[in-house]
């Protein structure tokens, strides 16, 4: 299980950043407003604005970590989402399907602290 940034952008329209973000089952997600100026609100869509969480993102702040990847989906699929407040700015995750290989993705050497035990 891992827990992602994706950070909104400032622009004409602002952007997410990675888009699209690459997550695999049980991960989570969060939203860093990078934008000086305007509040915005990832979403599934424009009327579904509180599925994740009930508030518009300030400036300079997160929003709550989001469980958005289901444990055990049947299939890689892509997820995508929008701002609330501005449509026209769109994001995409991906979930790709596949276990990771021990701690944290990477693999793991075997034994207490990486040596053999006996």
């Amino acid at each position: 299980m891992s827990t992602y940034k994706i950070t909104i952008k400032a622009g004409n329209p602002a952007v997410f950043d990675p888009n699209p973000r690459t997550a695999q089952p049980n991960d989570s997600v969060f939203w860093f407003n990078s934008d000086p100026t305007n509040a915005h609100w990832p979403a599934p869509s424009v009327s579904e604005k509180t599925a994740w969480f009930q508030y518009q993102i300030p400036p300079g702040a997160s929003s709550d970590t989001v469980g958005l990847v289901p444990y055990d989906p049947p299939k890689a699929y892509t997820l995508n989402y929008v701002c609330a407040l501005h449509p026209n700015e769109t994001g995409q995750i991906d979930v790709k399907i596949g276990k990771k290989k021990g701690a944290f993705g990477k693999k793991t050497k075997k034994g207490a602290f990486g040596k053999n035990t006996k």
